[in-house]
């Protein structure tokens, strides 16, 4: 399960196929709201397009989280782990994509979700900062 940054945790949830799939997850707190950062990593079956409500579902479940507090956002990896640009620094920041996750929220299943990038400087860099934590609160 290398495939995921080490600062986050692999865990198992079950696809839409009820099928078992690891997903890379951090959890962070910033004042009475949660982050939850998700990636898929390599493993076909827990591609979020598919999954999301699937997934996001189980972990409000087991977390206890309030889905009206609570951010949900996806990384993905260009496969540029661990490269170097031409100036020496690391590129695997360069190759990380966030995407936000919006759903509707009935109780704790999630309808009509989709999924925004991430294109403000700002939230980016803070997503970069907490990624890079070594602790659980942002």
């Amino acid at each position: 399960m290398s495939e995921f940054p080490a600062s986050f945790s692999p865990i198992q949830l079950h696809n839409r196929l009820n099928r078992p799939v690891w997903v890379g997850f951090k959890l962070a707190r910033r004042g009475s709201r949660h982050l939850v950062m998700l990636s898929a990593g390599a493993e076909s079956g827990a591609k979020f397009s598919k999954n999301f409500e699937t997934f996001v579902g189980q972990i409000v479940r087991e977390f206890k989280l309030d889905p009206e507090q609570t951010d949900f956002v996806e990384l993905r990896q260009d496969g540029a782990e661990g490269a170097e640009s031409s100036d020496g620094i690391d590129a695997a920041a360069e190759a990380h994509n966030w995407f936000r996750w919006h759903a509707q929220w009935v109780g704790s299943a999630p309808m009509e979700c989709k999924a925004d990038p991430v294109t403000s400087e700002a939230a980016r860099n803070y997503l970069e900062e907490v990624l890079t934590r070594s602790n659980a609160a942002a």
